[in-house]
């Protein structure tokens, strides 16, 4: 730092500064911080000769003769170092940095047991490329420069750690084989592994369902044997997109224990639904872990028979939200009774339950009977937002109310809201009959009046109505987790036609099996 003096319109203006370099286009420029405006000369001079000179020289004694410098003056006198660096290789020290943060992840890396369970992989197979070098460089990538498999390896200039010389793009998307293939054992190695250094908090371990579309046209071919069977389905199909995207996409679902730290995942082909994809989920992880007794909590797009009836077969207990508006009469008529309701000191939140005894149907077909709680909660922040996310339509209903004539295009969303009378109109001996549309005002008070409930079931009848619904929120970590994965991480196809332009392939089947193979 230092102490200069600027001329602001004829005023002399003092101000210490901070000088630094930064690369600019090839070339080191310095830029200059302003660290304190100390005001006008004038302020603080005190008559005597060269009293600039003199407040500089005691500012880098670390005595300044100005109380203002007092904090500065220590961090003044530091040590300081000066490089002279010949212009002809200045740009070999300073263009081409190399990150060397990455030690940090590669030692993470090793104490998870990814090293372990890929060099035991490549020990047991005819590979004999560097597999563990290039799983480190597609990780490192994703966290550092996020980029395409093939963007990352031509980047792989920038990491300071060895990596075979005749490493090739081609052996990327054979590592990506490779971790396929380990999948499992590398998350029941890294679960082992953070068990044994922090502890796993599964008491209650969340899952949810996400997606990733891929840029091509058409769904991936299934497997078939020689009588045409299906033994392996293709991965990417067309199915109900987060995005809304009409591209092919894969399911993947993920656990989380209590803390937020991954447990595991697994991947499904497109066109399953969520509901299809829990318990096959748990019987590839959680299953097989001898986490003793786990609480699933997910969200009501999971929530059915066989689900629930896997979960108990196990030991596990679960939380599960329940669309309100599509529960059974009965429990509407439960939730709209104002009886039994607990309310808050700001009236702004009531809550209430009771203990059911409902059967379900497992996977095998048998009826299975279960005791469960039902809790139900209204909250004006939750009123608010619905209210909010159906304005539209909540408007839309009350003026088909006032002009029928609306109906006449009616979105689908109104279908349930309709009541269907039919008219029969004699003309001679020709009976027509016709069919009249309106809405349904008991389905639709009813529909209001729900705003604001939400509903959980769970098995754990023993904990407070709190203790649920508190565990139930505990699901947005995971929703957190998604999110960072595909915007921080850039978990999104991007760019890979530009990668197949530049390979300059001919005709466009090469082109789709080259861009699956991008975004694989």
């Amino acid at each position: 730092m230092q102490i200069v003096c600027t001329n602001n319109n004829g005023i002399k203006y003092l101000q210490v500064q901070e000088s630094r370099y930064e690369m600019l286009e090839g070339k080191a420029r310095q830029r200059r911080r302003v660290v304190r405006n100390l005001g006008p000369l004038s302020r603080y001079d005190d008559g005597q000769p060269d009293f600039l000179g003199r407040l500089r020289a005691s500012f880098r004694d670390g005595h300044p003769i100005i109380r203002e410098l007092e904090d500065l003056a220590t961090q003044a006198t530091q040590p300081t170092v000066r490089l002279r660096l010949d212009p002809g290789v200045l740009s070999d020290c300073t263009c081409d940095p190399k990150n060397i943060g990455y030690f940090v992840l590669d030692a993470l890396y090793s104490a998870l047991g990814i090293y372990d369970v890929l060099n035991y992989h490549k020990s047991h197979s005819k590979i004999r490329y560097d597999l563990n070098g290039l799983v480190k460089l597609l990780v490192f990538g994703r966290l550092l420069w996020p980029d395409s498999k093939l963007g990352t390896f031509e980047n792989r200039g920038k990491y300071l750690f060895a990596m075979a010389p005749s490493a090739n793009e081609r052996e990327i998307y054979r590592a990506l084989d490779c971790l396929n293939e380990t999948a499992e054992k590398l998350q029941k190695r890294m679960n082992t592994k953070i068990r044994m250094a922090v502890g796993r908090n599964t008491e209650v371990c969340f899952y949810d369902v996400t997606n990733f579309w891929f840029e091509i046209g058409q769904n991936d071919e299934d497997h078939r044997d020689g009588e045409g069977n299906v033994i392996r389905p293709g991965l990417r199909k067309k199915g109900v997109s987060k995005e809304k995207r009409g591209e092919p996409i894969v399911q993947m679902g993920l656990f989380i224990d209590d803390n937020g730290l991954p447990i595991a995942y697994r991947l499904f082909p497109g066109n399953h639904t969520d509901q299809t994809t829990l318990r096959p989920a748990l019987e590839k992880s959680i299953d097989k872990m001898n986490f003793g007794k786990v609480i699933i909590v997910a969200d009501g797009g999971l929530n059915n028979g066989p689900n629930i009836a896997h979960i108990l077969s196990k030991g596990n207990g679960y939380i599960v939200s329940k669309s309100t508006k599509k529960s059974d009469k009965d429990v509407k008529a439960w939730i709209l009774d104002d009886d039994g309701y607990e309310w808050n000191a700001s009236r702004t939140f009531k809550v209430k339950s009771k203990i059911r005894v409902r059967k379900i149907k497992a996977a095998n077909g048998k009826t299975v009977e279960i005791c469960e709680k039902l809790v139900c909660y209204w909250s004006v922040k939750h009123y608010e937002h619905e209210i909010k996310e159906n304005a539209r339509f909540i408007d839309y209903l009350k003026s088909v109310i006032a002009n029928p004539d609306k109906l006449k295009d009616k979105p689908k969303k109104i279908e349930k809201f309709l009541e269907k009378t039919e008219v029969v109109k004699e003309t001679g001996e020709i009976v027509e009959t016709k069919t009249l549309l309106s809405i349904d005002e008991t389905k639709m008070r009813e529909y209001l009046s729900l705003l604001g409930y939400y509903t959980i079931m769970t098995s754990e009848i023993d904990k407070t109505d709190r203790e649920i619904i508190n565990k139930y929120h505990g699901l947005s970590r995971i929703e957190d987790s998604f999110r960072i994965t595909k915007s921080d991480l850039e978990g999104r196809p991007d760019h890979q036609q530009t990668h197949v332009k530049r390979r300059g392939f001919g005709n466009r089947q090469e082109k789709r099996e080259w861009n699956s193979v991008i975004i694989g």
